[in-house]
């Protein structure tokens, strides 16, 4: 729960003392001065399958169907500890911790102790982006109204988009949403754009809810002897 004094809703207060008596009403969506705050500890529902989540097949190009028929989650580059992708990162079963200026938000994640830098001072990719792919892909954003709208390029072809194992090349393209409807919630609403892998692009929208005081992103360490990859359900154990 957050710690910030309760809002007092004015019509609630002015009706409360017509009546003669006084009454205090805590508005449940966040306010315009601080809508556009999103610092604090967050998560999110765990979305080990995006296609589960989507309700319905993903919309995938022969090739992107293809590939997903050959995945084998034993070859999940987490799984050697390679870096998560940025949705991947934000549905994973861990939390991550917002820092944010005016020029720029970070996103410290649990999941791997990594980092995702969002720019928000204006800046453009840089021309020769695409050659230098990053594992949390390059993000530019800017604010519309109270939504805070996100562009990511250049995201490494090798990471997963969940652990089901759809996989993208590297022209994917996320757009983000980040909306606040009250103090302790935040409306995500990621597209994914690969005309590579996807007939169209194709969206979810997830819930972000802000952890309690006193919870904190804690250590995570990934190590090349990474003990559990005997575990990892192979191909054909996985499904027919």
């Amino acid at each position: 729960m957050s710690t910030r004094a309760p809002r007092i809703c004015a019509f609630a207060l002015l009706a409360g003392i017509a009546g003669g008596s006084f009454v205090l009403a805590q508005s449940t969506s966040a306010t315009s001065s601080d809508a556009r705050d999103l610092n604090g500890l967050w998560q999110g529902p765990y979305t080990p399958d995006l296609a589960r989540a989507y309700g319905k097949d993903l919309p995938l190009t022969p090739l992107g169907l293809e590939r997903w028929k050959a995945v084998d989650t034993a070859r999940d580059p987490t799984g050697v500890c390679l870096p998560v992708g940025p949705a991947r990162a934000i549905q994973s079963p861990m939390p991550f911790q917002i820092v944010q200026t005016k020029d720029i938000a970070t996103l410290l994640f649990e999941y791997q102790h990594t980092f995702r830098m969002i720019y928000l001072d204006g800046r453009k990719p840089p021309e020769d982006i695409a050659e230098y792919p990053e594992w949390m892909g390059f993000s530019t954003g800017r604010w519309d109204g109270d939504s805070l709208l996100v562009d990511t390029v250049a995201i490494d072809a090798r990471t997963w988009l969940d652990t089901a194992g759809h996989e993208h090349s590297d022209k994917l393209r996320l757009t983000e949403r980040f909306r606040k409807t009250a103090d302790d919630n935040i409306e995500w609403t990621v597209t994914f754009n690969d005309p590579m892998f996807f007939t169209q692009p194709w969206s979810l929208t997830r819930a972000l809810r802000r952890l309690k005081p006193g919870d904190r992103v804690m250590s995570y360490s990934c190590e090349e002897n990474n003990r559990d990859i005997p575990h990892l359900i192979r191909k054909d154990a996985a499904r027919p």
